[in-house]
């Protein structure tokens, strides 16, 4: 990485970081929004639009849009000492309840009908056998407030492991 894209990525990092920051805070409202509730976060696109009316802008000169963005991002997390150097102190966070979820963290899903991990994104059997079992018992009587009996086993399994 050369000096120049070096110092335009770290003043562009470091101005998100920033924003993300007194935003998260509630220091300043910059109208970025949790558009995605599954992964409560902001969006490349939100906070470009705040980084052009700031005055930033991506190397060519031009307005910083979501690929800029994530490009910035990706050139600074493969230099891991730049990273460590403008990274968030998390400890700012600590009275608001936040807490980091790094992706290496990403919790699996377990299959709703055995408990182990599911291997394939998006599912929540593990396997064909798991799948029969699913659809033999899914209409099973339960509580209206679960979707279906696994789900009710699953929930009534973590309160006894609490309790207990």
């Amino acid at each position: 990485m050369n000096t120049q894209t070096k110092s335009k990525d770290t003043q562009i990092f470091s101005a998100m970081v920033e924003i993300l920051i007194s935003s998260g805070l509630g220091e300043e409202d910059y109208g970025l929004r949790k558009l995605d509730k599954r992964y409560d976060q902001t969006r490349y696109e939100e906070l470009a639009s705040v980084m052009n009316l700031r005055g930033f802008s991506n190397r060519a000169g031009k307005p910083l849009n979501r690929n800029a963005l994530k490009q910035v991002v990706h050139r600074v997390r493969q230099k891991e000492d730049l990273m460590d150097e403008l990274k968030p102190d998390w400890e700012l966070f600590r009275d608001t309840g936040y807490t980091p979820d790094t992706p290496t963290e990403q919790h699996q899903p377990d299959c709703l009908v055995c408990g182990v991990t599911v291997q394939k994104k998006g599912k929540k059997l593990c396997s064909s056998d798991c799948v029969k079992v699913y659809q033999d018992h899914k209409d099973a009587p339960h509580d209206p407030k679960f979707p279906t009996i696994f789900h009710q086993m699953r929930y009534e399994e973590s309160l006894s492991k609490i309790n207990h």
